[in-house]
């Protein structure tokens, strides 16, 4: 392949001739190809950070909700590896999981020591 601007015989594959700089027609199909449409999802890291959102509301289910926001997250988070998005998600849902877990267990603890000084 020939340099269109200067004319000097360069690789098939460069994107810019090495002389002049100029971009080649490589380089318009580089930039032309979409990005990986093929980005595997970390669903259980969505799932764990939506559960524990929920759950900030949800504690007076005996803090179920928390729970399993605990264990999707968890189990989100042991998975990462296989995973290239939303991985944020399960740590974010870990830890608001805990959270809530935490302030839930506060209040069934003070609840159950009110009800049993009636």
């Amino acid at each position: 392949m020939f340099c269109k601007n200067c004319g000097k015989e360069i690789d098939d594959n460069a994107v810019v001739c090495p002389s002049c700089g100029v971009a080649t027609e490589n380089m318009k199909l580089a930039e032309a190809k979409p990005e990986d449409t093929n980005k595997k999802v970390n669903g259980l890291g969505i799932a764990g950070f939506v559960v524990a959102i929920l759950s900030l509301g949800l504690g007076i289910y005996f803090c179920i909700a928390s729970i399993v926001a605990v264990v999707l997250s968890a189990i989100a988070m042991v998975l990462k590896k296989k995973y290239t998005s939303c991985n944020g998600l399960a740590i974010a849902g870990l830890v608001v999981g805990i959270i809530s877990l935490a302030i839930w267990a506060l209040v069934w603890l003070i609840v159950g020591a009110a009800l049993l000084s009636l």
